[in-house]
């Protein structure tokens, strides 16, 4: 079984005392590459720096998260635009809304989405979507920006309808954790709608570890849980989950055919 997780934050100070160690475990697990999601000008060089430690195996994207926006210095998002351009930059993100936290305004998040929108046209990278009890508004500010997108709303936690607007969007839908939990019901309806063609899978990891790992941390290796998951709802084995995800993977982040 080959597997991509498209969300990972492997920069983060969870993974600095056993990166190696869980890189080992994804490779064992069959995670063969991984995308390690920026939040911050900082995060986002964090990166790209992995990707090149680990070539092939990491990559990167670039982004400030909304949950960030209000804290970033002035000339931050003229620096992330910079580091897009960078070879082992793949998609831009993460960006989005974020309603539940509200850690910034919501008109500052909307400008700072709106920036990381025309980025991702402008150098034709994919776009990572975050929209936290925010799908609406999101929407709403894509459909303004583009008629058609590539890029995927990463950790979809929201309703079919919500799936449907960013699938006509041309957008792809990633599922994680969530689906390995107790009723979720919404969510699970969904992932059994969405067409295979625009199906990925995540962890967002070292957030939203399945309750059957019983462990505080995720990790890239606990995808299996969710590619479990996703194939008990849409009636399929694991192995075509994984099929169809990873090649849905390599052909959005890696022009890969």
């Amino acid at each position: 079984m080959e597997l991509v997780d498209t969300h990972a934050h492997l920069d983060m100070p969870e993974f600095e005392a056993d990166l190696v160690d869980v890189l080992q475990r994804a490779a064992e697990s069959g995670v063969g590459r991984i995308l390690c999601v920026g939040t911050t000008l900082e995060s986002s060089r964090a990166c790209i720096e992995m990707a090149h430690r680990f070539p092939g195996r990491v990559h990167a994207a670039v982004g400030l998260h909304p949950n960030y926006c209000a804290e970033a210095a002035e000339g931050d998002l003229e620096q992330i635009r910079a580091l897009a351009h960078h070879p082992q930059v793949v998609a831009i993100g993460e960006t989005g809304m974020d309603f539940h936290h509200d850690y910034a305004p919501r008109e500052l998040q909307a400008r700072c989405f709106r920036e990381h929108v025309r980025l991702s046209l402008s150098e034709d990278k994919p776009l990572i979507i975050h929209a936290r009890k925010a799908d609406e508004e999101a929407l709403a500010i894509l459909r303004e920006e583009a008629q058609l997108l590539h890029g995927v709303r990463h950790c979809f936690d929201g309703s079919s309808e919500a799936a449907a607007g960013y699938l006509k969007l041309g957008l792809h839908v990633a599922f994680g954790g969530i689906i390995t939990r107790e009723g979720q019901k919404r969510v699970k309806v969904a992932a059994r709608t969405v067409p295979a063609a625009r199906l990925l899978v995540e962890t967002d990891c070292p957030y939203m570890a399945p309750p059957a790992v019983k462990v505080g941390r995720n990790e890239p290796a606990f995808i299996v849980h969710t590619v479990n998951a996703l194939a008990a709802l849409r009636n399929v084995t694991p192995d075509e989950i994984a099929a169809i995800t990873t090649r849905n993977a390599a052909r959005l982040f890696f022009h890969e055919t």
